[in-house]
């Protein structure tokens, strides 16, 4: 093996110099960077041998083009220091973007590596994936028949999105079916709202509902105009659906905060690596003091948990979730760097940590806990989702009256057996299945209202 001669020196300056170029920064700042001047130019003319040796000996030519080796190079560095942080090449650096302005192509799922599985957060209503059957909780296990055990967040976005028309086929384990399940699906543009029009409603004269699914440029926007409008019809009280919303933007989660919390207070702050703090507070009166809860799981992710960390920490309503689940736990900032001179490239790196109003991290999946949690098994969670009772409270629960049922004819052909069969071995009917967790914050708030009308004595 050649030993790094004058010719090596010089291409680790070259390559110096554009990376440096790439990120915006001057060669002599990054020189000065490295933690030993001399261990870092050594350790900088092994990665230039081995380019060269790459570049001279690998069979195949077209794959030790210098921009290639150097993508790889630094999507292998940036990989090596959390899941969040991602090297864009020009072509997905646009495709992010578009992503955040909630237009893309693909199958239109929201996705993250749970326990070491590529795991389905939800499928966005009327997309492929939601039309093939693809359920949330689902753990895609093969992407065209190769394992994604260990699969990066980079990496299985890259397989499963691609050009509208084109097909991929997914290997699916779902928790209660003994079979893994095999799905071809096309992809197809995807444009989604943040508040779709289904998901936005009035419970009861007083109760509103809104479910927010993500938060890309335009869900703050969206937020306040549903919220004004079901004011218009009456509403006093407010369930803000945050389930298994993985987030998105984080002026637009401010933006969003400032629909409920006083003007002038702080809702979210973050630290850099200097321990430099940058707040941010309300800069704008509230919609009202209307009674709120928050509906929260454990894929409720990043923006979300900005926005339910500043109302559990002001008491502004509270938060709602399945029984033994936090939140997701992400409490990192990526910032998008723009790589000019490589042709394009974005860098989505980690930057800083952000903190509740009062302080707390949520970062290392530590999570929120949620003031009151809803008494539900997961097995019966993905019941209601597959019955697609999401969002759904029966009539009656509500104080309205049912829709009467077909009468079923009388029989009496039953054993002993089933008369003492323990009533936890009872199959539960579709029709007898609703959003529990839905409901446990629609109570909370009927008993909030009562307290705050004042009609309770002691």
């Amino acid at each position: 093996m050649a030993v790094p001669g004058k010719k090596s020196i010089g291409l680790v300056l070259c390559l110096l110099v554009v990376v440096c170029a790439g990120l915006g920064i001057g060669l002599q700042k990054s020189v000065l960077a490295l933690d030993n001047y001399e261990a870092g130019l050594k350790e900088l003319k092994a990665l230039i041998s081995v380019m060269t040796l790459i570049q001279e000996e690998y069979v195949n030519p077209e794959k030790t083009k210098t921009e290639l080796l150097i993508n790889g190079a630094i999507h292998g560095m940036v990989s090596s220091l959390d899941r969040y942080s991602v090297f864009f090449e020009r072509d997905e650096a646009k495709e992010f973007n578009d992503q955040t302005q909630g237009n893309f192509s693909g199958l239109g799922i929201q996705i993250d590596v749970v326990d070491g599985w590529l795991t389905v957060i939800e499928p966005m209503p009327g997309t492929p994936a939601s039309k093939a059957g693809i359920l949330g909780g689902d753990r895609i296990v093969e992407i065209e028949g190769k394992s994604t055990k260990g699969i990066s967040i980079y990496d299985a976005q890259k397989k499963l999105k691609g050009k509208e028309g084109t097909s991929v086929t997914l290997t699916v384990a779902r928790r209660g079916e003994k079979e893994l399940i095999e799905k071809t699906i096309i992809r197809a543009r995807i444009e989604t709202s943040a508040v779709e029009e289904k998901e936005e409603k009035m419970l009861d004269k007083t109760t509103g509902y809104i479910r927010l699914r993500d938060f890309t440029k335009d869900a703050a926007d969206e937020l306040e105009t549903t919220i004004k409008k079901l004011q218009g019809q009456g509403m006093q009280s407010l369930i803000l659906d945050l389930r298994d919303n993985v987030g998105g933007l984080l002026d637009v989660a401010v933006r969003i905060c400032e629909l409920f919390v006083d003007k002038g207070q702080i809702v979210v702050s973050h630290r850099d690596r200097k321990n430099q703090e940058t707040v941010y507070r309300s800069e704008r009166d509230p919609l009202g003091h209307f009674l709120l809860a928050v509906l929260v799981n454990e894929f409720s992710a990043s923006a979300s948990e900005i926005v339910a960390g500043c109302i559990q920490d002001y008491k502004r309503g509270i938060l709602v979730g399945p029984a033994g689940h936090k939140t997701f736990g992400k409490g990192s900032v990526q910032t998008l760097i723009d790589l000019k001179a490589l042709n394009g490239a974005s860098l989505k790196l980690t930057t800083a940590k952000y903190h509740t109003p009062k302080g707390r991290s949520i970062d290392d999946e530590k999570g929120l806990t949620p003031d009151i949690f809803a008494r539900v098994a997961d097995n019966d969670r993905i019941a209601i989702r597959r019955a697609g009772k999401s969002g759904f409270i029966p009539p009656e629960f509500l104080g309205m009256k049912a829709k009467e049922a077909t009468p079923k004819e009388a029989t009496h052909a039953i054993s002993v057996d089933e008369v003492f069969k323990p009533d936890t071995e009872k199959k539960v009917e579709e029709e007898d299945l609703y959003d529990v967790e839905l409901y446990t914050a629609y109570e909370c708030l009927k008993a909030a209202e009562v307290l705050r009308s004042g009609t309770v004595k002691s």
